[in-house]
């Protein structure tokens, strides 16, 4: 019987494993790009970095440590039980973007649940950032958004200028239902994103997606029509 070869042909390489953008250290994630930092007991605080941003935070209801979280790439994902008579469980997909042609931008990605017949779903995505200007703009599908001074933001659209070389844009996807209002109070503009408005039943997943991003105040309008057209386009997440 012939004895069998041996392959000793080269085995292609391995792609390198692309490293994560985040770490979990004493109950906070670590943003490693921009140096942005999230509470895993206080996610309605957000993303907090050393620029007074404050972006993305997720409001579960009260203050209390997660029941998971993880990394994997670009993401960092916590999951909260019920704390309230809604029996709603939250789940923050946090991710990185980045780009060569646009300011880094981060998204979050809500999801809720609960184990009752039927529940509010009502969560707040805000962010709390220096402003000295408020700008918004409406969705017009295959049209740049066009930002105008208006008294309320329309259709989750809003670019908030701080007076110094910086602007934030916070943006909630067009296809999902919202409210989002804006509080300014001395420098500061408060923005929150009212998700899942008409409630959950058992079974249910909802899901949301908001956007942020910080920029060139010089170039905003640019860069944010641009951000908003990709993240208007981008596929939404599969629901497991």
């Amino acid at each position: 019987m012939p004895k069998p070869v041996s392959d000793t042909s080269p085995k292609p390489a391995r792609a390198p494993r692309a490293a994560c953008r985040w770490t979990l250290v004493g109950g906070k994630a670590h943003e490693q790009h921009a140096g942005l930092v999230l509470d895993l007991s206080d996610p309605a605080g957000g993303l907090q970095g050393r620029d007074g941003n404050r972006l993305l935070g997720l409001d579960v209801g009260s203050e209390r440590p997660p029941l998971d979280a993880w990394v994997r790439g670009d993401d960092v994902t916590v999951t909260w039980e019920p704390a309230d008579d809604r029996g709603l469980r939250a789940t923050g997909l946090w991710r990185s973007h980045a780009s060569t042609d646009a300011p880094p931008a981060w998204e979050l990605v809500a999801s809720a649940t609960t184990h009752l017949l039927s529940a509010d779903a009502t969560v707040a995505v805000t962010s709390d950032v220096p402003a000295e200007e408020v700008l918004s703009a409406s969705w017009r599908i295959g049209q740049p958004p066009a930002f105008e001074r208006r008294s309320s933001p329309q259709q989750g659209l809003l670019l908030v200028r701080s007076g110094g070389d910086t602007s934030v844009l916070v943006m909630v996807h067009p296809s999902d239902h919202q409210a989002m209002t804006v509080t300014l109070s001395d420098t500061r503009a408060h923005v929150a994103c009212l998700l899942f408005p008409t409630g959950v039943e058992k079974g249910v997943l909802l899901r949301s997606r908001v956007m942020a991003a910080v920029g060139p105040t010089a170039d905003d309008l640019t860069w944010a029509a641009r951000l908003a057209e990709r993240f208007a386009a981008s596929p939404a997440m599969l629901s497991t």
